[in-house]
């Protein structure tokens, strides 16, 4: 399995995507107060919005799973890991612009830094897996 997945680093990589997102994807889907305490979205709307995107976020976690098990036909997770890296890349931008005041944040608070920190999580473990490949 490690072979297979190009080494030990790119195999700790994939695991930890895979930990890290379905840590995310169940607290967005199932976990009511996530959005609230985590997020700091305190509308009741935003535990709504999360749940889609915790089922979303599972089932790239499963699709990551099958890829790592070679499950069926999936052997490769380029596709899934650059659909990652492109959404990460967007979630960077735009909190990162909404922290530095140059677009407006949803309620007009100041935006914390720590949100514009989270996508560079598996936006740099994606980029060292793809380049210890």
């Amino acid at each position: 399995m490690i072979e297979t997945a190009g080494g030990m680093i790119p195999f700790i990589c994939h695991v930890f995507l895979i930990l890290f997102g379905g840590f995310f994807g169940i607290s967005f889907a199932f976990n009511k107060s996530f959005a609230k305490n985590s997020l700091g979205f305190a509308s009741i709307d935003a535990m709504y919005m999360g749940r889609p995107l915790g089922f979303l976020m599972i089932g790239i976690v499963l699709m990551l799973v099958a890829t790592l098990f070679q499950v069926g036909n999936f052997n490769s997770a380029n596709e899934i890991l650059g659909a990652m890296f492109i959404f990460t890349v967007l979630a960077f931008t735009y909190n990162l612009l909404t922290t530095l005041k140059v677009l407006e944040s949803f309620d007009g608070n100041d935006w914390p830094i720590k949100h514009a920190i989270r996508p560079l999580i598996p936006m740099i473990v994606i980029l060292i897996r793809f380049f210890t490949l």
